[in-house]
């Protein structure tokens, strides 16, 4: 049936190809770009996208669009059968068996400028790391965060530095920009992420991307561990990470186990 069919609603429809549209894409994009690839004008794309902007579904950064989080929390809604959580679990019990240690499932949340972990397996040890599911970390300091954020556009990553640094308060720990622009490239290059006492004094991270088909990321899978006992097995851990995401991203369809060439067009 064509859009234009009387028994077809045309705004809906139009509305459903944006978002579809901007989903699929591996950056934000522009409003030139969306008006040539679906063969609309621009002044029938601008109304629909200034409001699924009001209500953010898509967020504007600097003249580009990109789903927003209540695009997310739609996806999530609507799709409990490829649930993340439910899809991850045995991988994340498979994870603490050969480990030793907690892992855990994060994903990351722009509305607080943070990631939350959304679900997690405990190490049977006595001394182990130990977290609330549901309780939320900074992004820039943590294994987890600094993958979730390795696989965003430079855009979005630049507007989230600018609001944890325009802050109220000075970052603990101290933030680098050169030196932060460095670590996601080479996280981006080993597709794994290692942290020494970064956030927690105490306790070392280990965190690897969860990828889709076409590259994007979908949440970190990652490890906590005591930094003392991590010390004794920090290569062995780092590998056995890295290796169970790459094995849970196939299940998405991503069948290379080395950086994607989206990942490529997002670098500083």
């Amino acid at each position: 049936m064509p859009e234009d069919s009387p028994d077809r609603p045309r705004p809906l429809l139009r509305t459903l190809k944006i978002l579809e549209h901007v989903a699929k894409q591996p950056e934000a994009v522009s409003l030139t770009r969306m008006s040539q690839d679906l063969d609309l004008p621009k002044s029938s794309l601008l109304g629909v996208l200034r409001t699924l902007t009001e209500h953010h579904y898509l967020e504007k950064y600097g003249g580009r669009y990109a789903l927003g989080p209540s695009a997310h929390r739609l996806a999530a809604i609507v799709l409990p059968g490829f649930s993340l959580v439910r899809m991850a679990r045995p991988m994340l019990r498979e994870l603490a068996d050969r480990s030793g240690e907690t892992s855990l499932l994060a994903v990351l949340d722009w509305e607080t400028s943070n990631l939350v972990y959304i679900d997690k397996c405990e190490s049977y040890q006595v001394v182990r790391y130990t977290v609330p599911v549901g309780t939320t970390r900074p992004l820039y300091c943590t294994a987890a965060g600094l993958v979730l954020l390795a696989w965003q556009p430079k855009a979005l990553v630049e507007r989230y530095l600018d609001r944890i640094m325009e802050g109220p308060e000075p970052l603990d720990p101290p933030l680098r920009l050169d030196d932060f622009w460095a670590l996601l490239e080479k996280t981006r290059r080993d597709m794994v992420s290692t942290t020494q006492g970064n956030y927690v004094p105490e306790v070392a991270g280990i965190a690897a991307p969860i990828l889709d088909r076409d590259g994007g990321i979908l949440g970190a899978l990652a490890l906590g561990i005591p930094i003392e006992r991590s010390k004794r097995g920090l290569s062995r851990l780092t590998k056995m990470t890295h290796d169970v995401a790459q094995e849970l991203s196939a299940y998405y369809g991503r069948g290379s186990s080395g950086p994607d060439a989206s990942a490529q067009d997002r670098s500083p």
